[in-house]
């Protein structure tokens, strides 16, 4: 991918072709994942030697259209197709369109934070929560009344769900989940890991909860996973636990 940008007086044309993309998850607030933490990550990342990506979904953010995970997706493989080598890592709901996007071929890597692997895996009180956010605060745009956000909701997400497209990635996934998650449970990364071929990998985040890109050491953690990936090697070690207090 090439972007132009003007430093100073000077024009200037910037190539990248492998590059880690971060997906945010369902927001709860209108600001763009500049301003929400992701900036900081793609920081962190790019202090590993890894390019990284973010951006705001469909409906969300600064960025236009309205949301839907259906929309979700089709901006996921609109921008991973403007690379050569991609490695995703996403983050909550932003796992939905990764998993089935993580089918195309430039897709390198896939790590998996706390991703719910179908609807039943999301509590509706933090859907309607959200619903309402949105029309109080413009955190999503475009969702319509509650019954018709939730029936879309319902609708992308059974098409969508990782469960069910997680057993045809045939590159390494990484699954991140923390112990004490009240969002999405534990057992949502469990069961989607027990469904995933080889090479998987899962770091067991005890006393984790949702909002993992918060803790250092897991975020350290993917990091290094993706860092390996990301020069062509395999990581050694299948499970591994980390702790929180």
């Amino acid at each position: 991918m090439q972007f132009d940008l003007n430093v100073g007086r000077n024009f200037v044309r910037v190539y990248a072709e492998n590059v880690v993309v971060i997906c945010h998850g369902l927001p709860y607030e209108p600001s763009s994942v500049i301003a929400k933490g992701y900036d900081k990550l793609a920081e962190f990342f790019a202090c590993k030697g890894l390019n990284s990506v973010i951006f705001d979904f469909s409906g969300t953010g600064l960025s236009k259209g309205s949301f839907s995970i259906s929309n979700w997706v089709e901006d996921l493989i609109n921008l991973i197709e403007k690379f050569k080598f991609v490695h995703l890592v996403a983050f909550s709901l932003g796992g939905v369109p990764a998993v089935y996007s993580a089918q195309l071929d430039n897709v390198k890597s896939l790590v998996l934070v706390a991703v719910p692997c179908s609807f039943d895996m999301l509590r509706e009180d933090m859907l309607i929560q959200a619903h309402a956010n949105a029309k109080l605060r413009g955190s999503l745009k475009g969702i319509g009344d509650l019954e018709k956000f939730l029936e879309k909701f319902k609708r992308d997400m059974e098409e969508f769900e990782p469960k069910r497209w997680i057993e045809e990635i045939r590159k390494p996934v990484l699954f991140v989940h923390g112990t004490e998650d009240d969002i999405v449970p534990f057992e949502s990364s469990k069961m989607m890991f027990e469904l995933a071929k080889e090479p998987k990998y899962f770091v067991k985040v005890i006393g984790g909860h949702h909002r993992l890109r918060e803790y250092e050491n897991v975020m350290d953690t993917i990091a290094n996973w993706v860092a390996v990936h990301y020069a062509g090697g395999r990581f050694e070690g299948k499970i591994l636990e980390l702790e929180q207090k």
